[in-house]
């Protein structure tokens, strides 16, 4: 008798698994590839950031060489941020990482057409949405 029960309860559970219709199923979530592939190089142009201050401390690494691989990465680290916050405009849907605010300062403006960063205080173009050298967002 229990051996009957048990059969009939596996049996169930596999109809009920194997015949689910598919309205029941509930739709995937769009996801714009674009803003994929831009968040997975932002995450490596992150790793590249920390593998690169490791390599410094170190001492594998100039002072020169250093500053000059730390602001290319960082230069397109602020292009991958922008492009990141391109998308998330047409989107109407928020990052995480853009609803938080930046840290340090607000920006002052400088010469005519730059913006200097509250945090860093280095010189940006005015059109840029973030810092070219530490990456924070321009206000």
């Amino acid at each position: 008798m229990v051996i009957i029960i048990c059969a009939l309860l596996g049996l169930g559970a596999l109809g009920f698994t194997l015949f689910v219709r598919e309205q029941d199923i509930p739709p995937a979530p769009t996801e714009n590839p674009e803003a994929r592939h831009l968040e997975q190089r932002r995450q490596v142009l992150y790793d590249n950031l920390k593998d690169l201050q490791f390599e410094y401390h170190q001492g594998k690494l100039s002072d020169e060489d250093y500053q000059s691989l730390k602001s290319g990465f960082l230069y397109d680290l602020a292009g991958v941020m922008d492009a990141l916050e391109r998308i998330e405009q047409k989107s109407g849907k928020p990052r995480k990482e853009a609803r938080t605010a930046a840290q340090g300062k607000p920006t002052e403006p400088t010469t005519a057409g730059t913006v200097r960063c509250g945090a860093c205080n280095a010189e940006n173009l005015a059109t840029s949405r973030f810092c070219g050298q530490c990456g924070k967002t321009l206000g």
